[in-house]
């Protein structure tokens, strides 16, 4: 094993002996805040007291301003939490501009970027501006034929590595909406496309047909190389991945092709919804039936290391977008949480999930527009009164800046658990003998919350 995997795993060591303790409270419900005395039981002390202290109505504004000057016990939490989070990792995980100098390392000069703005929102803009030239140079430096964008979507990548790049890509995607949409997005983009880059001052023409589309359900026993030969009729002569932001278990499923299967040469991956992995040492129903997404590395798997669905829901989060828009959580949290309270005790017997609720398309105007509107879909109207609603709120309003702050506090621990997450499959991929394996920071974390790609070249 490189001498880099050493490294990975002593960062792994750090961040484990700090986020385990933690894990609790990252898996508590909100749902559960007021009737399980959620604040009480897992915002360590030290911190509850001079919250307290401080005024509970304060400490929102002094988080979103980065002022900790009288909560020391907070600001070493804090400052822990950014610590051991990628950002912060360069001994593991790169910029973008040191992706790039690695790349000029091996020969690549020619970083052609087209920024386009039609057809998408300035977020997906961002996105595949970075990631089609970072994947265009590591295609070209591999000298391979063809690349494969594994969850196409609706073709945004795709269609700037084939008509920017002139690289021939095949977009699979399991849904055919999906694959529908992209291709009737890439002829409207082929009709404005000449203008668009005339505007910018750019010259290349656009090459449309170099990118194809199939509706096809991806696993880890696909022929691609055979999927190329029927798309394209031609023989491929070595393949890349590319995956922006594949959900759940199939960035997972990515990594395992790349690393399996000899005709792929490299992969950059970006993947997403953490909250729908499978976890190998999880309650998992579906354990034996396929590949879990976590662990991945035989490094984790011997810790038999858990997260757990609800830290994995807070993965998703990004701290730094809630704290750059100084977001707080939306009322209807506050207002589940009492109406567990009252469910506890006006009818305890129903099971956790006879109680969803879910969403609602209208906003409520107070508690009591959400309990009637909540307890007609429980079929609980008739038990819960307006008095006792009104007599709930005036018992625990005074708390909804306590929840608040839990809420603030709770996400700092979104970039350990996706730190951990994304260190397990750099992990994967050195264990399997690719050393030229790279954690990215790719996006900007508060434009595009799933800032970080892996990159690996055989």
């Amino acid at each position: 094993m490189c001498a880099k995997y050493k490294v990975i795993t002593d960062r792994v060591e750090n961040l484990l002996s700090y986020l385990q303790p933690l894990l609790p409270l990252a898996n508590c419900h909100t749902v559960d805040y007021f009737s399980k005395d959620i604040y009480q039981k897992y915002i360590p002390k030290n911190i509850q007291e001079e919250m307290k202290e401080a005024g509970e109505e304060n400490i929102a504004s002094n988080i979103f301003n980065n002022d900790y000057r009288i909560l020391p016990n907070l600001l070493e939490y804090v400052e822990e939490c950014r610590r051991l989070s990628l950002s912060n990792c360069p001994e593991v995980c790169m910029g973008t501009r040191e992706f790039q100098e690695k790349l000029k390392e091996w020969g690549c000069e020619d970083f052609l970027r087209l920024k386009l703005e039609i057809f998408m929102t300035s977020k997906k803009s961002h996105e595949v501006d970075v990631l089609s030239f970072i994947a265009a140079a590591v295609r070209s430096i591999a000298k391979t034929s063809h690349v494969i964008d594994i969850g196409d979507g609706k073709g945004y990548l795709s269609s700037m590595l084939a008509m920017h790049h002139k690289v021939p890509v095949l977009g699979v995607d399991a849904s055919a909406t999906n694959t529908n949409g992209a291709v009737k997005r890439v002829q409207k983009l082929s009709r404005v496309w000449n203008s668009v880059v005339n505007a910018q001052n750019k010259t290349r023409e656009t090459t449309a047909d170099l990118y194809k589309q199939v509706t096809q359900f991806v696993h880890e026993d696909i022929n691609f190389s055979e999927l190329i030969s029927n798309v394209f009729l031609e023989k491929p002569g070595g393949l890349s991945l590319v995956g922006l932001h594949t959900c759940g278990n199939l960035a997972a499923s990515s990594l395992r092709i790349f690393s399996e299967n000899e005709d792929i040469k490299t992969i950059c991956n970006v993947g997403c919804c953490y909250h729908l992995i499978t976890e190998e040492f999880e309650n998992n129903p579906n354990l034996g039936l396929s590949k879990c997404g976590f662990p991945l590395s035989e490094y984790l798997k011997q810790r038999r290391i858990v997260i757990g669905r609800a830290a994995r829901m807070i993965a998703a989060q990004s701290v730094e977008r809630i704290l750059a828009k100084k977001e707080l959580p939306n009322k209807t949290i506050f207002y589940r949480a009492l109406l567990e309270v009252l469910i506890e005790r006006k009818c305890n017997s129903l099971s956790k999930n006879q109680r969803h609720v879910g969403r609602f398309r209208k906003e409520c105007t107070d508690l009591n527009d959400y309990v009637r509107q909540a307890t007609k879909r429980l079929n609980l109207e008739e038990k819960i009164t307006d008095e006792e609603i009104a007599e709930l709120y005036e018992q625990y309003k005074a708390r909804m800046d306590e929840l608040n702050n839990f809420y603030l506090i709770r996400c700092m621990l979104s970039s350990l658990i996706e730190s951990l997450i994304l260190l397990d499959r750099l992990l994967f991929l050195h264990e399997a003998g690719h050393e030229n394996s790279f954690l990215v920071q790719l996006f900007d974390p508060v434009v595009s919350p799933r800032c970080y790609g892996l990159i690996a070249l055989k």
